[in-house]
């Protein structure tokens, strides 16, 4: 009885991950311009309204002279730092195993 009350169970939230996935390719276009207009009709803070206008007001940009050509960089090998060979590296979040933990 158990294993049938989990098999309802995941059938069950299959079932309702299967209805929210229809339901957005259904309906996605609708649920996003709703969204957009609850979002636009909110009030916005006022440092966010001094923003936007600022961003309305800019000038055009004029066109950038020609660069200069920059010499080619010159890639230089790099020796990768040896590690000791005795001690391996560990992660400070993983636990060490010693050998005194094998020993009977």
């Amino acid at each position: 009885m158990k294993t049938v009350n989990t098999i309802v169970k995941i059938l069950s939230a299959l079932a309702a991950v299967a209805g929210v996935v229809y339901i957005i390719a259904t309906y996605g276009e609708q649920i996003t311009a709703w969204a957009k207009k609850t979002l636009a009709s909110l009030p916005k803070c006022p440092c966010c309204e001094d923003d936007a206008d600022e961003e309305v007001q800019e000038t055009p940009v004029e066109a950038a002279p020609a660069a200069e050509e920059e010499p080619a960089a010159v890639e230089v090998p790099v020796e990768a730092p040896a590690a000791p060979a005795e001690e391996p590296v560990v992660a400070p979040h993983e636990p060490v195993a010693e050998e005194a933990d094998f020993a009977e």
